[in-house]
């Protein structure tokens, strides 16, 4: 029923305008045509998909309406009209804030301090023992006396005591005083440049001339360098000395990075580990070890422990030092890799609802949300969105006209379903937002149990119900589509709406009364509902209560109002464009039809021509697939024309042959009248528009047979035979431009051809059937219809199959079989009409 447009007895506007244009007769006008209906529904559909064209605009909140209720113009409050990333300045300088004070400030570790500490020891007491020893020798060599008293293993203490057990020494004169105090402060700044690598820095003087009177013993150097063991290590491994407790307090709460500065290795230690300390913690260390008896020096007078004690103390130096650039370099990086904070808005997601107090939060994301939307924006919405409909449209169209043989929409089921199309579309926004407002007054119910409520269902299910199979596998997949884009870009949605469709328009064509109807909608509810369940598994939603309350939402929307809305929208399209569903069929094919009615009284014959005619195609469209009850009201109407000159047809006469006066010509144009006067019925009784337009099409561009032959019989054996114009016997058409149509122009042909057989039998009616189907064949009646030669061959069978039943044959009855008959008199019930030479049109 989506055949290429015939032509009707009223144009619909749609024709009247392309043919007003001169688009209409050619085939690029047709294209413009549907590239006009295109782009119309185009736009239209995607400006109901783009909410952003005209939902409510962007609420202008400034800080002064901080802590003040919001006012919306919808109960459901301000919500995005499109999805936004908003990108939250204040909260991506905190974060990365955060992340720069989670980095760990890096120590560099120095393994070497600690042997270079006790290397300069070593050598620092070992360079004091050779200036003493050698002082002694040259202090000796210039008395002439003791040399031999003087050993030359460095120990200068006892090269001193030797010489004065020789002789007193006479007190020093100033001048030696002088010398003395200018070689001990050398001495000493040899000894503090051999430890501290420079002469000024400051050494006790007491600490410094207890050492001296030592000699700067190997029992000192030694207990000076296990106390630096001690502020370096302990029994349970390593310790590291920073600088300072406070420093890191200050600048690793956290914790630290100890890197190993000699291996390229790095470890993590905690703020509180108990092998990092200052120096003070290590000078506390060094005293607490002193204080035990007999750890340091016991045999020694206090103040060289002293001494000893305060040279350790002031050799310790940190081994574990922050290093700010490498610190600073990865705090930066921490930064710099911390993404900016994004306020993430789905299309439809409320902002703030009426009533809700004005936060900061919502001054950020209405300021984003102004930032990104303008004009452009605006026009960029309209322009996807229109381009998204159009390629979605063109390309569906394109593969369905390639794959599906009787995919062919006209101009008028392209305006249908563009309209539809908008429609359902537009009332699944408002449905959105009311949806939208309920969920807000009751929270505990799911937002997706309301959306999938919505009948999506119903669209495919009409354009099946009034249209094609085709059609509404095209209507779905469109459809489907922009749901799914309309909700988000939801892809379970758009499933969920194409198997509810598609499942929609299978149960629809086994409908032939309200009852079927709503039992197709049970089942679509029923597979909805299965549908929705497998969807929130894959989803990862399981089998919870949202789940199940969304399933039966799902049922129980499409179950009720799938129904309903078709049934309600059914008649409103069949008054505005003129089709005929199978309810209105059924209504058309009631015998008690006024049009028929009317037939039956005014020509009787036709009537009962026509109700063989119906029973005839109405098997034979079953037999291919057709629509059984299109063609059985086809073949109703189809010469109800006749009943306004019923007398000037054969099959209505009764002795007197009106055209035995009349030219041939006449004739013809009186035959040919009933055609225009049916499609005038057709109007005056509001007929389907196909019902309509198999009146014309069941006769094509046939000729008149029986008057042309007549005309031509009369012109021979003339002296001047005047030619004979072929075009006044010829019906105008056009052609069957579909099945139903093509069926009723063979069933009318054979029923006529197979009334005036003397004696029908099968092999006769076989014959007769298969050569009027050859017969039209041949003329080219079937071009423009959807008719193969596999059909031919079904129709055939069933018109063959239906004539034996219409003309069995009757058995003999012998006599007195039946009352009031003479014995031995054979009756025959029935028999065959036979022919009076009168004129028989079909």
């Amino acid at each position: 029923m989506a055949e290429p447009e015939p032509s009707s007895s009223k144009p619909s506007p749609l024709d009247a305008i392309t043919r007003r244009l001169g688009l209409g007769d050619k085939a690029w006008g047709r294209r413009l045509t549907l590239l006009v209906l295109l782009l119309a529904v185009s736009v239209a559909a995607g400006f109901v998909i783009s909410p952003g064209l005209y939902s409510q605009q962007i609420p202008a909140l400034t800080e002064e309406h901080l802590g003040k209720p919001f006012r919306a113009n919808s109960p459901a409050g301000f919500k995005a009209a499109r999805d936004y990333e908003i990108v939250y300045k204040a909260m991506t300088e905190q974060r990365r804030q955060e992340a720069r004070s989670a980095v760990r400030p890096v120590y560099d570790l120095n393994p070497d301090v600690v042997d270079q500490i006790r290397g300069a020891v070593k050598d620092a007491f070992a360079e004091m023992r050779g200036q003493l020893a050698e002082k002694a020798v040259a202090e000796g060599v210039a008395g002439g006396e003791g040399e031999g008293e003087v050993r030359k293993d460095g120990e200068g203490r006892k090269a001193v005591e030797g010489r004065k057990a020789k002789k007193p020494v006479p007190p020093p004169t100033p001048e030696e005083l002088e010398r003395q105090r200018k070689e001990h402060e050398a001495l000493q700044g040899d000894f503090q440049e051999e430890l501290f690598g420079q002469r000024d820095r400051a050494l006790e003087a007491e600490d410094f001339q207890a050492l001296l009177a030592n000699g700067f013993s190997e029992e000192a150097e030694a207990a000076t360098l296990v106390l630096l063991e001690r502020a370096y290590g302990s029994e349970r491994g390593p310790l590291y000395i920073a600088g300072s407790r406070e420093e890191l307090t200050r600048e690793g709460p956290q914790g630290i990075t100890v890197r190993d500065v000699r291996h390229s290795g790095e470890q993590t230690l905690p703020g509180n580990a108990p092998n990092v300390m200052d120096t003070r913690e290590a000078f506390a260390e060094m005293d607490r070890f002193a204080s035990v008896p007999g750890n340091l020096l016991p045999d020694a007078p206090g103040v060289q422990r002293r001494a000893v004690l305060r040279l350790a103390k002031r050799m310790v130096r940190p081994d574990l030092t922050i290093n700010i650039a490498e610190t600073n370099l990865r705090r930066v990086k921490a930064g710099d890799a911390v993404k900016d904070a994004v306020i993430a808005l789905k299309k439809g997601q409320r902002v703030i609802g009426d009533g809700e107090l004005v936060n900061e939060t919502h001054l950020v994301i209405l300021q984003g949300m102004r930032a990104q939307t303008d004009r452009l924006d605006l026009i960029q919405l309209q322009v996807g969105g229109t381009g998204l409909v159009g390629l979605l449209v063109a390309a569906s169209f394109a593969f369905c006209r390639t794959a599906f043989r009787r995919f062919r929409p006209t101009r008028k089921d392209g305006v249908l379903l563009g309209l539809l199309l908008v429609f359902l579309l537009g009332l699944l926004q408002l449905w959105v937002s009311i949806a939208d407002a309920v969920q807000d007054r009751y929270t505990a119910l799911p937002i997706e149990a309301l959306y999938y409520a919505f009948p999506m269902a119903a669209g495919a299910m009409l354009v099946r119900f009034i249209l094609s199979e085709e059609l509404a596998l095209f209507f779905a997949v469109v459809l489907a589509s922009l749901a799914g884009v309309m909700l988000g870009n939801s892809l379970s949605f758009g499933i969920y709406a194409l198997v509810g469709s598609l499942v929609a328009a299978d149960r629809i064509t086994r409908a032939r009364d309200r009852v079927g109807i709503f039992k197709a909608g049970l089942i679509t509810g029923a597979v909805s509902l299965v549908a929705v369940l497998c969807l929130f598994l894959v989803e990862g939603k399981g089998l919870t209560g949202d789940t199940v309350l969304t399933a039966v939402f799902a049922c129980v929307g499409t179950a009720v109002a799938v129904p309903v809305m078709v049934m309600a929208l059914t008649p409103l399209i069949e008054a505005l464009f003129g089709y005929a569903s199978d309810i209105k069929l059924l209504e058309l094919a009631n015998l008690n039809h006024p049009a028929l009615k009317e037939l039956i009284v005014q020509a009787p014959g036709t009537y009962h021509h026509s109700i063989i005619i119906g029973t005839l195609v109405e098997n034979a469209a079953e037999a291919i697939g057709a629509n059984p009850l299109l063609a059985r009201s086809c073949a109703y109407y189809h010469d109800i024309g006749k009943g306004r000159n019923p007398l000037y047809f054969g099959e209505n006469q009764k002795g007197e042959n009106r055209h035995d006066a009349l030219a041939p010509a006449m004739s013809a144009v009186i035959i040919k009248r009933h055609v225009t006067e049916g499609l005038e019925m057709a109007r005056q009784y509001r007929l389907p528009k196909l019902v309509a337009d198999a009146i014309p099409q069941h006769h094509g561009t046939r000729a008149v047979g029986y008057f042309y032959h007549k005309a031509l019989k009369e012109q021979e054996g003339k002296e001047n035979p005047q030619p004979i114009d072929e075009s006044i016997y010829r019906y105008p058409g056009p052609k069957p431009q579909f099945r139903e149509a093509a069926l009723v122009m063979i069933a009318d042909a054979v029923e006529a051809s197979t009334r005036a057989m003397p004696e029908p039998t099968k092999p006769k009616l076989q014959a007769q059937v298969q050569k009027m189907i050859n017969i039209i064949f041949s003329e080219g009646q079937l071009d423009e219809c959807d008719l193969t030669l596999k059909d031919l061959n079904l129709i055939a069978g069933s018109f063959l199959h239906t004539l034996e039943g219409i003309y069995h044959a009757r058995p003999e009855y012998p006599a007195g079989a039946v009352g009031g008959g003479s014995k031995g008199t054979p009756l025959v019930v029935a028999s065959p009409p036979k022919q009076d030479g009168k004129a028989k049109t079909a």
